[in-house]
């Protein structure tokens, strides 16, 4: 059960199972044979088929839990944000470069959806700029 979380959707039955299972893994589907073209055109399109990149981040006391996620450059991703407590300013997380700004109710997970571009660094804070953490994408 390694990697599942509470509140997530396992499939265990049907054809579906073994394709989602391997987009959980972030496995990529074996390349097809043929000319050298339909190759890169099916790498090409596998890659917008890939499924979403995920992670979670917890608001406490501490700040940002963990305070630096990794992503794939080019790979739609998911970050869940939870924060756990009052006695810290973390109400809201803001990524400035993406113009993203969401309010973060105690205790209830909220998703931020974006596509990372290339390698970098992507920053997001508290609205008071107090909390900092940081989205590393390789």
């Amino acid at each position: 059960m390694s990697g599942v979380e509470p509140g997530d959707v396992v499939v265990t039955e049907g054809s579906f199972f073994v394709r989602a299972e391997r987009a959980r893994l972030g496995l990529r589907p074996a390349a097809r044979t043929g000319n050298a073209g339909a190759t890169s055109a099916s790498s090409i399109a596998g890659r917008g088929n890939e499924a979403a990149q995920t992670a979670k981040v917890v608001v406490s006391d501490q700040g940002y839990e963990p305070p630096q996620v990794t992503l794939r450059a080019g790979t739609q991703a998911r970050i869940t944000f939870v924060r756990t407590t009052d006695k810290a300013c973390g109400t809201e997380v803001v990524f400035p470069s993406l113009n993203i700004k969401r309010a973060l109710p105690l205790n209830q997970p909220v998703v931020i959806e974006f596509t990372p571009a290339p390698s970098g660094d992507i920053a997001f804070a508290c609205g008071m700029n107090t909390l900092h953490g940081t989205v590393v994408v390789r």
